[in-house]
């Protein structure tokens, strides 16, 4: 709760290596949808001209999780401008997901078939973008600067409000690509 993501991958033990590697194996999965569209694109369910909206804008969240690890806090402008960009793209994406698995729900029950894996990807997108609006709205993130005073040296508090909220938006990104995933995947 008080460190960031970018500080994991920087601890000189070794599983700081396996961090760095995974967090940019992560952000290389954001742009992994657009390869199951390119595959998959005559079936019903790809709709297309939304799910490459949805695949451009995980990609761009995973290029700001990768900016968020090379700007670290001591860019403090940048990274607050990241941080910022990052979690309106995470917002975005997942209401996307959202909309996107209640049409392909509403379009398969046209069809005659009903998939009720688009309904519960769709709800847990719709939550998680809930959830990511909470934490963008989090009036704790205002003073997300303050640091406690401990024997005459400011160390962080035990929860770091701009560091738990960057978590948060991973968690929601990687919530948001499994939903994404889900609903890309279903025959």
């Amino acid at each position: 709760m008080r460190m960031f993501p970018f500080e994991m991958a920087r601890t000189a033990e070794n599983n700081g290596k396996f961090y760095s590697f995974s967090s940019y194996l992560f952000a290389g999965m954001c742009f992994s949808p657009i390869i199951v569209i390119i595959e998959e694109s005559g079936r019903l369910s790809s709709l297309n001209p939304l799910s490459i909206l949805i695949s451009c804008i995980l990609g761009l969240a995973g290029l700001c999780f990768i900016f968020l690890n090379i700007f670290d806090v001591t860019h403090v402008k940048a990274h607050l401008i990241i941080f910022g960009i990052f979690a309106s793209l995470v917002l975005l994406s997942s209401a996307l997901v959202s909309v996107r698995g209640f049409v392909a729900f509403d379009t398969f029950k046209k069809h005659g078939s009903t998939e009720t894996l688009f309904i519960i990807s769709s709800g847990l997108a719709a939550a998680v973008a809930a959830f990511v609006l909470f934490v963008i709205v989090n009036p704790r993130l205002k003073t997300w600067a303050k640091l406690d005073m401990v024997d005459g040296e400011y160390v962080r508090p035990k929860t770091f409000p701009l560091a738990y909220s960057e978590w948060a938006i991973l968690l929601a990104l990687f919530l948001t690509e499994m939903s994404y995933f889900l609903q890309l995947l279903v025959k």
